[in-house]
């Protein structure tokens, strides 16, 4: 069975739509997460700021108190050191994680008038589940032709949005469209792609 590793799906996003059409244009956007904004970075920073100094005040009265010997001083250094590292550490990586999609999203937006269709089948799917059971990402295995396939993930564009349901991910046999920016500038595999499915939970009343 197949399944998609990060660097899979690396710049291939898939969008959940109401159905496959005819569309005559690809998506306008690649409806990447909302990451946090500039208020929210310095809120985070400045708790990073008073974990540090928090931190430093606790290893000097660890290491300035009478203890049970070095070995236990080296064994708290390191609990107390971790706090701040993680905090800002969770900072960078989301600060390197936006100007990754920001520029994906202008890709995207510059080229998507040269973006073509292809049509597939999606191959494999994994689902990731939060803990009230609704879906908090999904990634899809797109077969295209023979021996060629494209991974793709799901990610929900806000924690407050309306939850996913495992029922409206779709499955194997599924059919897919895929929009690829052709001649694209630098490395082909680099570009974003949309790998748009349709929620198999919604029905679409047939025009008579």
């Amino acid at each position: 069975m197949l399944k998609p590793s990060p660097d899979d799906t690396a710049g291939h996003v898939v969008h959940l739509i109401d159905r496959i059409d005819a569309a005559a244009h690809a998506p306008e956007s690649l409806l990447l997460p909302k990451r946090m904004r500039t208020a929210g970075r310095v809120m985070f920073a400045l708790v990073g700021l008073v974990t540090t100094v928090g931190a430093i005040a606790a290893l000097v009265l660890l290491w300035t108190d009478g203890t049970p010997g070095w070995w236990f001083n080296l064994i708290f250094t390191v609990m107390i050191c971790g706090i701040p590292v993680a905090v800002w550490a969770m900072l960078i990586g989301s600060i390197q994680e936006a100007g990754v999609e920001r520029a994906m999203q202008e890709t995207w937006q510059e080229h998507r008038r040269r973006a073509r269709a292809e049509h597939g089948s999606v191959a494999d799917r994994r689902i990731a589940l939060s803990d009230d059971g609704s879906v908090s990402s999904f990634d899809l295995v797109v077969t295209l032709g023979p021996g060629e396939t494209l991974a793709g993930s799901w990610r929900p564009r806000t924690s407050s949005g309306r939850p996913l349901l495992q029922t409206q991910v779709p499955g194997v046999g599924t059919a897919a469209r895929v929009w690829r920016i052709v001649d694209a500038d630098g490395d082909p595999g680099a570009s974003p792609v949309v790998i748009e499915v349709a929620d198999p939970t919604i029905v679409v009343q047939q025009r008579a």
